[in-house]
């Protein structure tokens, strides 16, 4: 029995062997895939070429190494039951130009999760029952145009109750049916960056498992479309409207907007070129952009009825052109609690209440000028107000005369009180000298008199360096602030007339380093530096770090601590009286004190009391300096008088190894002591 198995097993597998090597050898190597085309099979064979299958055109094609069927500009046409049949797992069908698919039953069924991607279109269709199954699987329809239509349905699943999940992303989708729902036996609908534009209100219902309406599944068309994509908005308005990414480029289709007007978000550049801005009830310009800058081109003419421009974050004006600003009602240039810089362009602003003006709130805002024009009204309140600080470089304010930026009241002001007139700013040559506190310009050298603490006649010839001042009485009470102080070197100050320098809280004169300072002229000045001040840097007649020569002129110095201080000195035929109250704390300090490197030269001149004074060289760190000293050894803080013409004293020297060895720094600007 066993025998006979054997027999009849061997006998078998012999026929088999024999029927396998009888096969043709193309048979043997065919691999067929789970995907048929027009009713055909796609094998290992003609998957590259699918055109091949009857009532198959344009390029048709199946990849299996990546799963992916290709269709461009492709027909499938016939009366077989499914143009496209799938059980290929993470099947993808790639859409490429225009294809249009119909079947008897469904266009394309498939029973594994598929997707139909790519940028062209598909229109599919069945004509006895629907576009598009999804058997119990998932569809992701993504990017691509998808139309899809059949008598009872578009797309649509096994029952609803099978995991069915349509996904549609980014994707134009239309779907219609007569029967049953133009989507429908779905278990979820996702949608992603689109969403259903037709019919109105339509959406996806749960329990419907469909496209529905009104608690009713659409049999008619529904269409799907991508969202439209959020426009980038930036914190910049014109005439009350928002600058976008869309409108950025050409701002002047806003209403009340014309000539050039537009954004660059990447350089934060709003660009006005021969531009109008009519902004009625809204705000001409409101930014809030930190680091703005408005390049002004041409003229430009800017209004509204509120506060025409309001900046609230940092923001720069500048190009070559001119920007007209006016409010009718209120502010013309408005800035919150930041700050504002015009940097080479003319801006003339104009307002009911104010021209230019800050929050006044805290130390935010601030106003820089650099050589630019600027002009400035508000007729009611202020024309340029409400500034923490505001600095002008370059330029000058040219009217009214003598206006200048008063902290306390944080604005323009004149003689106390706030302009309410124009206010102009514009481009000067600005010079090394100060009086009371205020840089010397070409704006205001012919009449120094314009100079908050000027009085009688002043002014500055830049020609022949000269400073003439004529019956002229200068005074100062900021702290740390000179009467003048100057950086000019070769300068002549000439006196003509009785004339006065009063510093309340600084030193009365201030020669810059290296600078050679004259006092020339057949008049008087005298030289008041502060006695109060708590620095002892205040506390000087005359300080000198170069060199003066006093030539035929009277002068009266004195200072609360030194009279004249540092520096070299020359007395030619003149006339002086000096004093300095001199210090606790510093044997040096005095009426003459802390020479530098020399003994004063005296020229036709000399000091006549009191008598049995001495010049008294000293070292620090090396240096020698001189001060005078008296004949009781200590260093003089009463009256020295130098009189012309006179016989002098005797000065002899002391020993420089006696000197008690110390430190003494004295630092100034041309403007104020720091």
């Amino acid at each position: 029995m066993i025998t006979n198995l054997l027999r009849n097993s061997y006998a078998t597998m012999a026929v088999l062997f024999i029927t396998l090597f009888a096969l043709p050898r193309n048979a043997q190597a065919q691999t067929e895939y789970d995907l048929a085309i027009a009713g055909k099979t796609v094998t290992s064979e003609n998957c590259n070429d699918l055109s091949v299958i009857t009532g198959v055109s344009g390029t048709v094609s199946y990849n299996p190494k990546n799963k992916t069927l290709t269709l461009q500009d492709a027909t499938i046409d016939g009366e077989m039951m499914y143009a496209i049949s799938s059980d290929i797992y993470g099947l993808k069908i790639n859409v490429v130009g225009t294809n249009s698919i119909n079947a008897k039953v469904y266009g394309i069924i498939f029973s594994r999760p598929t997707t139909i991607m790519g940028e062209g279109t598909l229109n599919v269709a069945g004509t006895t029952d629907s576009g598009i199954c999804a058997s119990g699987t998932d569809l992701t329809i993504d990017g691509c145009t998808v139309n899809a239509k059949g008598v009872n349905s578009g797309i649509k699943g096994y029952d609803g109750n099978h995991g069915e999940n349509l996904v549609i992303k980014n994707a134009t989708i239309t779907a219609e049916g007569k029967n049953e729902a133009s989507i429908g036996n779905i278990a979820a609908f996702t949608m992603e960056g689109c969403s259903i534009t037709e019919p109105a209100g339509a959406a996806f219902d749960e329990s419907l498992h469909g496209v529905a309406q009104g608690g009713k599944l659409i049999s008619g068309k529904v269409v799907i479309a991508p969202s439209a994509a959020p426009v980038t908005e930036y914190d910049l308005m014109i005439a009350g409207t928002n600058a976008n990414e869309k409108n950025c480029g050409d701002l002047s289709v806003i209403d009340g907007v014309s000539g050039t007007v537009k954004y660059d978000p990447e350089s934060k550049t709003l660009t006005l070129e021969n531009a109008a801005i009519d902004a009625g009830e809204a705000n001409a310009i409101l930014s809030e952009i930190d680091g703005l800058t408005i390049k002004v081109l041409g003229t430009n003419n800017i209004k509204a009825d509120i506060t025409t421009i309001n900046f609230l974050k940092p923001t720069t004006l500048t190009g070559g052109g001119t920007l007209n600003v006016e409010s009718t009602y209120d502010c013309a240039v408005y800035v919150y609690s930041t700050s504002l810089t015009i940097d080479g362009c003319t801006v003339n602003a104009k307002g009911v209440d104010y021209g230019i003006a800050g929050s006044g709130e805290g130390q935010g805002d601030k106003f820089i000028v650099k050589n630019a024009t600027v002009t400035a009204e508000g007729t009611k309140k202020a024309s340029i107000c409400d500034f923490a600080s505001f600095t002008i470089e370059g330029c000058a304010i040219t009217e009214p005369v003598g206006a200048a930026f008063d902290k306390s009241l944080k604005g323009v002001a004149l003689k106390g009180v706030l302009v309410k007139s124009k206010v102009i700013i514009a481009p000067v040559t600005l010079y090394i000298l100060a009086i009371a506190g205020t840089q010397v310009s070409t704006a205001n050298c012919g009449d120094l008199s314009v100079i908050d603490g000027v009085e009688g006649k002043a002014n500055y010839d830049d020609a022949t360096k000269t400073l003439t001042l004529d019956n002229a009485r200068i005074t100062i009470s900021k702290e740390n602030h000179y009467g003048i102080g100057s950086g000019i070197d070769g300068l002549t100050i000439k006196l003509i007339g009785t004339n006065t320098i009063t510093s309340e809280k600084g030193p009365g004169m201030y020669n810059r380093n290296d600078c050679a300072l004259v006092f020339a002229g057949n008049g008087t000045l005298t030289v008041n530096g502060s006695t109060t001040s708590s620095k002892a840097i205040n506390c000087k007649g005359i300080s000198n770090r170069g060199t003066v020569t006093v030539k035929d002129c009277t002068l009266e110095v004195s200072g609360g601590v030194d009279g004249l201080a540092a520096g070299y000195w020359k007395f030619d035929n003149c006339n002086m009286r000096v004093k300095g109250n001199g210090s606790k704390t510093d044997l040096y300090n005095g009426s003459f004190g802390y020479m530098w490197g020399k003994k004063p030269e005296f020229v036709g001149c000399q000091i006549t009391a009191p008598q049995g004074t001495y010049w008294k060289d000293f070292v620090i760190d090396g240096n020698t300096y001189y001060s005078l000293f008296g004949a009781d050894n200590k260093v003089v803080t009463d009256w020295v008088t130098i009189t012309n013409n006179a016989t002098g004293i005797g000065t002899p020297v002391a020993n420089a190894a006696t000197v008690k060895q110390g430190i003494y720094t004295l630092v100034a600007s041309a403007y104020r002591v720091s």
